[in-house]
């Protein structure tokens, strides 16, 4: 099944540049940028990558982490609770083999914010920032590769196109966008898009940079004003980092994958993205987003998350967490799988669910977060938070604080003011082991 794109508000980030664009401006010039985005940081780091999983269009998670057994029928829905790998946590019947990977991961049960609007609630749960109408918040992704040691020859940010997350850069300049994945990942095929030598060319012609002036093609599109040099050059030492090296080729070479571990993930387009990710974050990408869509559920809710949409989660992100400690990568590499909100508890007449954003559900494993772990809880009937009430910005403060970079850590805007990761945030000290 196609991951599927939802109403969300989406942002595309500038066309990707031909290899060999802007080359007179210089391919030294990066390393001033990447001085600043490694300076030293006091936390301690524990992971090295992130794997977020978006959920677009807000999943029911009443129907998925949090069912509510003791509600009324038109609150408790049709799905019966099972219990998991984790002592006292219970979790969806339809999730049987994540419920086997529970003692892996964390619950947040109590995470809630005020925009049950798509657009609005995908930029602070993907931004960790209440959205502003002054400023443009950068993506966790483009956090991720301002702040953390890039890898030559990979992409720090990638995101899977039709992943339903924006991946804006925001006030750090569009130097830090995404790199976009294209391709069939079915059949193994896989790119990042626009990241391609002419015909005629070869790696090594790379280093003929006279000839590279006069026969790559010059496209550069949508850039900021103002970081256009910084972003030029930035973003071309890294495109020219990926195609003098494999890494990034080899990653994506999902055919490499025994067909065991392939059909572990699902063979369909969204399972074998997720095993896509993991070998990207194998290969030290820092921040992969990959996305399943079709989330919004105002009708007939139940039957699209019994037929559709859990079989494929259930599979692919359980395969993602068992694989993932099996090969020794889970203890550095977070997973995050979460969507804009929540849905409300009290079913519609289509047997669907509205949006609600006052109380929803994520969950977490890996780099340092709690193993059968569950943070938070909400009322009865699962309106609001009951116990431990907590922010999009306090998870993703929480996310960086595995990453070795405090909500407070500072970064330099384009225009050169200092910004804080995340204003609001504040770290869940007993979510982290």
């Amino acid at each position: 099944m196609n991951i599927q794109r939802t109403d969300c508000e989406r942002f595309h980030r500038r066309d990707f540049l031909k290899v060999g664009v802007a080359i007179p401006l210089g391919l030294g010039l990066a390393d001033l940028l990447r001085l600043e985005a490694h300076a030293a940081d006091k936390t301690k780091r524990k992971a090295t990558g992130v794997i977020l999983v978006w959920l677009a269009g807000g999943p029911s998670t009443i129907d998925i982490w949090d069912l509510k057994s003791d509600a009324p029928d038109n609150i408790r829905g049709e799905f019966k609770s099972v219990a998991t790998a984790a002592p006292g946590v219970r979790v969806c019947e339809h999730l049987p083999q994540l419920a086997k990977q529970m003692h892996r991961a964390t619950l947040i049960r109590s995470l809630h914010h005020g925009l049950p609007v798509h657009g609005p609630g995908t930029v602070y749960m993907t931004t960790g920032n209440l959205p502003s109408a002054t400023l443009t918040y950068p993506s966790l992704g483009a956090l991720a590769a301002r702040t953390l040691p890039g890898v030559p020859g990979v992409p720090a940010n990638v995101n899977f196109r039709g992943s339903g997350v924006p991946g804006s850069p925001g006030y750090l300049g569009s130097a830090y966008g995404p790199f976009e994945v294209e391709g069939d990942p079915e059949r193994g095929k896989l790119r990042i898009e626009g990241v391609a030598l002419p015909d005629g060319f070869t790696v090594r012609d790379l280093s003929d940079r006279a000839g590279l002036r006069a026969r790559f093609d010059t496209r550069f599109k949508e850039l900021d004003q103002g970081d256009t040099a910084a972003s030029l050059d930035r973003f071309h030492q890294e495109a020219l980092d990926i195609l003098r090296s494999d890494r990034t080729r080899k990653a994506f070479d999902i055919d490499q994958e025994k067909a065991t571990v392939r059909d572990r993930y699902g063979r369909g387009r969204f399972g074998q993205s997720v095993l896509a990710a993991r070998r990207l974050i194998e290969a030290g990408v820092r921040f992969v987003t990959v996305g399943l869509g079709g989330w919004d559920t105002h009708a007939g809710n139940f039957r699209i998350l019994r037929f559709q949409l859990l079989p494929q989660l259930d599979q692919a992100l359980s395969a993602l967490i068992e694989d993932l400690d099996g090969r020794g990568l889970l203890d550095r590499t977070v997973v995050y799988c979460a969507g804009e909100f929540g849905r409300t508890p009290l079913i519609n007449g289509g047997a669907g669910r509205d949006h609600w954003a006052r109380s929803m559900a994520v969950l977490l494993a890996g780099g340092g977060i709690k193993r059968g772990f569950v943070h938070g809880s909400t009322d009865r009937d699962g309106m609001a938070p009951s116990r431990d009430p907590c922010s999009p910005d306090d998870v993703s403060a929480t996310i960086f604080q595995c990453l070795g970079v405090g909500p407070g850590h500072e970064v330099r805007a384009t225009s050169g003011r200092p910004m804080a990761l995340f204003r609001e945030g504040k770290i869940l000290g007993n979510v982290l082991a």
